[in-house]
């Protein structure tokens, strides 16, 4: 009897059976936050008529792959198992749903499966009309975030559950009580959970108790960060800022809180490391934002350029900062830095530190972490740095600045936090495979 054959007999603890009896009221009452929440208000526009679509499009998707992502993150994790599956099962539809605008409109722009569209709100009667519609082969979660009455339409069905890239983080609020209650009972009705880190799988079995099968299959997304940086050669953007001689430190992605932390203490730094040049790199170069800062600089004062400038070949022998007026140039601008701050630290979450981290650069950030599972694993190893306050930013900067050799050996250690994601890919298609061979015949490229 397989797994989901065995889950599908298991009866809803009083946690799931509360949260199915109040799950219809909270989608009707979702609109309630629409004048206060943009992106709730964005997601319920993007659900209008979300149902017919979906039903619609169940002809070309029976039998399919189904992969539910909450956000940009999840789908980059999933993106490489897409790849590798559509490499080995030409003839497997998959599709992709998301939960987040944001996570939906990066996908539309770069899409990967023969479906994508928003995941309907958790209602019980139409996670069991999808699934009916869909007749998935497989339902795959990325990360954490599942739907209850997904999960529960899928494994009443008979259709095994996956868990890719899981990760729990040791202060989440899944493992109080009520949340570890509920979702142990969510968990219970998995397949098989793959997860990021060993840590994980003991926060998954121990701490919540799940007692489906745990394994380490490591973080997809890293090692798309590796293909990534492999595959593509330094461009004109490195070499010109590298031609720039001295040192570098890349302020990635910055909101304005992050350069809060950082603008009062550009002059003492500047001043005590001459050779060192900073790139700041707004997560959002409105033209607002680069005349703000530079602004700012004028005041410090601090020589600047824009990384446009910078290109067309204006003098930069006055400019300790260069700012960058453009987006899509931060992976290459990494390939150019000593040490790397990553922005997004003191709001929803840090951005991208597996790029920095690859590049070979010690990693700083804000206090907000616990989106990346990587850079709590950099802080634990001690080449990722958590700041807050512009003091510590100086401290800890001017320290890593102060001993090259120490740089050098904390950024390569960084890379290997990345590199030792390395085969992620195939793990997770190892808990795929067993579930998918007898629904379309041998695969098209069998592993060895």
């Amino acid at each position: 009897m397989s797994p989901a054959e065995t889950a599908s007999s298991r009866p809803c603890g009083p946690w799931l059976r509360i949260y199915r009896a109040a799950s219809p009221v909270l989608c009707g009452a979702a609109g309630l936050g629409r004048p206060f929440s943009a992106k709730l208000a964005t997601g319920l526009d993007g659900r209008r008529g979300l149902m017919d679509r979906l039903l619609a499009a169940a002809p070309d998707l029976q039998g399919c792959v189904w992969f539910h992502v909450t956000s940009v993150g999840e789908y980059e994790q999933a993106r490489p198992v897409i790849a590798a599956l559509k490499g080995e099962f030409p003839a497997m539809p998959i599709a992709v749903t998301h939960y987040s605008p944001s996570g939906w409109e990066y996908a539309a722009k770069r899409p990967c499966a023969d479906f994508h569209d928003y995941l309907p709100l958790d209602h019980p009667r139409d996670m069991r009309a999808l699934v009916a519609a869909w007749n998935p082969a497989l339902l795959v979660f990325v990360k954490f975030d599942c739907w209850p009455n997904q999960v529960l339409a899928a494994d009443r069905a008979q259709v095994p559950v996956i868990l890719l890239a899981g990760s729990l983080q040791p202060g989440s609020a899944r493992l109080k009580p009520v949340g570890r209650a509920l979702y142990r009972d969510v968990f219970d009705r998995f397949a098989h959970l793959g997860v990021c880190t060993a840590e994980d799988g003991e926060r998954f079995t121990r701490s919540m108790g799940v007692r489906c099968p745990v394994t380490v299959t490591g973080d997809t997304r890293g090692e798309q960060v590796i293909l990534r940086f492999e595959a593509a050669a330094a461009g004109e953007t490195s070499a010109r800022l590298r031609g720039l001689g001295g040192r570098i430190l890349v302020l990635g992605s910055t909101w304005p809180p992050d350069e809060k932390l950082w603008l009062p203490i550009l002059p003492p730094l500047l001043d005590s490391y001459p050779d060192l040049r900073v790139v700041l790199t707004p997560h959002e170069p409105l033209p607002q934002r680069l005349a703000e800062l530079e602004s700012v600089l004028d005041r410090a004062p601090i020589g600047h350029l824009r990384l446009s400038g910078l290109m067309a070949g204006d003098d930069p022998a006055a400019a300790r900062v260069i700012l960058v007026d453009s987006i899509g140039r931060l992976a290459e601008i990494y390939r150019a830095g000593h040490l790397a701050y990553v922005g997004g630290s003191f709001t929803t979450g840090v951005h991208n530190t597996m790029e920095p981290a690859i590049a070979g650069m010690p990693v700083l950030f804000g206090p907000v972490i616990g989106n990346a599972e990587e850079a709590g694993r950099m802080v634990d190893l001690g080449v990722g740095f958590v700041l807050r306050t512009p003091a510590e930013a100086l401290r800890t900067a001017g320290k890593l600045l102060a001993n090259p050799a120490t740089l050098n050996e904390l950024g390569a250690q960084a890379r290997q936090v990345v590199l030792d994601q390395r085969g992620a890919t195939e793990k997770s298609m190892a808990l795929l495979r067993p579930h998918l061979a007898g629904r379309q015949g041998s695969p098209a490229n069998p592993a060895p």
